[in-house]
Parts: structure tokens; sequence; C-alpha cells
């Protein structure tokens, strides 16, 4: 069972560190849901059409954190089959003269949106982008709090960073090319926190006490997940947790969900909180800068393109 975290909610920063430590939770979504029906409307009309017209919308040189990305790329880091899954990328522009999208033009790609395939698109991918990013800054701050951090300690990093959001399209396992593909391989996400709304079918898992245990998210919530960033600021107080998306054996149809990762700027560098290493708990993690990581993992995951 998730614990679960209330935004308003005065002191309990011991209940909230469980539920880090167990690296899911549950969260009151303040994302409208006739805002999510939408993009989920809109989406799954982009995934129905031809293979062809898709692989038109993939952007180079952005390592598929803008626009289309076909099934059978990612991979988990394990060396495992490909995963069975479709995706798409977007976030918010930053300015062209502001220094991080001048020093790391690869992870502030120009967002782009198929209005022409699908008219409205990119209003509402906008705004749910924008809706989202304030739910969880409100998270974050949250956390923070709990952690003896002030208020505003994960906002900073977070202001200019490169948030992404990622709808996931998850083909009916009948049409996979062998037995060996599943829908996502167990991983961890490499961000701070990831919000995960509703999905259109179950399938998401997450690794506790050992054990395989479905996600499923109440009506009027999302999941939040703590990432390997966070989990590092926190000196493995917070755990990056294993999950993974499958469908059961009797599951027919396919399944869209959708996600945003919550990335720290790049030049952040990920130095545990004193808060969280007191008590003379040896050192877990070396410094490493935000983007650091992120070369790390997405060459781990095959997503990391070559100049």
């Amino acid at each position: 069972m998730l614990k679960e975290i209330e935004l308003e909610a005065k002191g309990d920063d011991k209940h909230i560190r469980a539920a880090l430590r167990d690296g899911f939770f549950l969260v009151r979504n303040t994302v409208p849901d006739s805002l999510l029906d939408e993009a989920y409307a809109q989406l799954g009309a982009f995934f129905e059409l031809p293979a062809g017209v898709k692989a038109d919308c993939r952007i180079p040189g952005t390592n598929g954190q803008s626009g289309y990305l076909p099934p059978l790329v990612e991979k988990g880091e394990k060396g495992r089959a490909p995963d069975w899954k479709e995706l798409f990328h977007w976030g918010a522009p930053l300015p062209a003269a502001h220094p991080l999208r001048e020093r790391y033009p690869a992870r502030y790609p120009q967002p782009y949106f198929p209005d022409h395939l699908v008219p409205g698109m990119s209003d509402t991918l906008g705004e749910l982008h924008a809706r989202t990013a304030r739910f969880q800054l409100a998270v974050v701050r949250r956390l923070a709090g709990a952690l003896g951090a002030t208020p505003g300690y994960f906002e900073e990093m977070l202001t200019d960073g490169p948030v992404v959001n990622r709808a996931t399209w998850y083909p009916p396992m009948a049409q996979a090319p062998s037995a060996d593909h599943i829908w996502m391989v167990e991983h961890q996400d490499f961000d701070l926190i990831t919000a995960l709304p509703r999905a259109t079918a179950a399938g998401l898992e997450v690794r506790m006490d050992g054990e395989w245990t479905p996600v499923v998210v109440p009506e009027g919530y999302a999941v939040l997940n703590v990432g390997m960033v966070l989990e590092r600021l926190t000196g493995g107080l917070a755990r990056a947790a294993l999950h993974r998306v499958v469908a059961s054996p009797d599951q027919e149809g396919g399944r869209l969900s959708l996600v945003q990762f919550c990335h720290p700027t790049p030049w952040t560098v990920l130095a545990p909180l004193r808060s969280c290493t007191a008590g003379g708990e040896p050192d877990r993690y070396p410094a490493l800068t935000a983007h650091d990581l992120f070369q790390r993992t997405m060459y781990r995951i095959n997503r990391l393109e070559q100049p």
C-alpha cells in the first residue's frame, strides 16, 4: 500500500521520510481530469498514425527529449531486449541566449508539436506541462521541509531545469517482435522526482520488500516516485525504487501513460544534504553534476546520440 503525502498538512516529517524510503507515494493531483482526458485523446490520435508519418516527427540531436521516438530503441541497463513502447517528449523552451541553453543545447531542445497532424496539440500539451510543473514544485517544497532543508531548496535547482514530459504508448503485446520483449524493463528514474497521473490501463509495478507490487492510482491522485538525483541528494535516505511496466497474460489491448520528469539544471552539483548525512553514517555517493548523471544513464539505456 503506497503512503499518501498531504501537501497542506503540517508536521508528520517522519511519515514523509518513510514514504521517500519506499520510493513511491501518492499525492492528490491538482491537474484537472478534463485536461488529462484531452491530452490522452490527442496523444492517442497521434500514436494511431502510420509509422512513417510518426517517423517524420523524430527530432535529431535531442537524445529523444523532444518529439517522437519509435519502438525498440530504449533498453534497460541490464542489456535485455529493447522495450516494446513508443515515446513522445516535450517541455518548455528557454530563450535562445539563456546560458543553460547555450552550454547544454541537447538538454534544451525546442519543443515540437505536430499540430498539422493533431490540431490543438501544442495548446493542450503546453498547458499540461505548466500545470504539472506547478504541482511538482508544490511537492518538492513539502519534501524539502521534511528533509530539513529550506522550502525552496529543490525549487531553485528546478528553476529553468530541463523538466520534460513523456507520453508512452505500449502497443499490444501480441504485436511484439518476440516473447523476449516486455513493455518496459525494470529501471530507476534518474531525475529528482517523477509525477505519474492515471494511465489508460494497468501495468505499472514497483519493487517493494522484494516483491513486485502493482501500482493503482486512485481517482484524483498522482503517483510520485523518487529518482536517482533525490537519492544522491539525501545520501540514500530517499530510494530510487525499481519499477517496470508489464502486461498481464490475459491483457489484449495497449496502454497509454503520461509522466513528467523533474530534472534539475545540468550545472547543479549533487552533493548530499547535511541534514540527511548527520550521525556518522558513511558517505554513499561521490559528488557529480546533474548533467554527468544524465549523460551516464542515457548512455546505459541506449539513448545517447553520437555527435
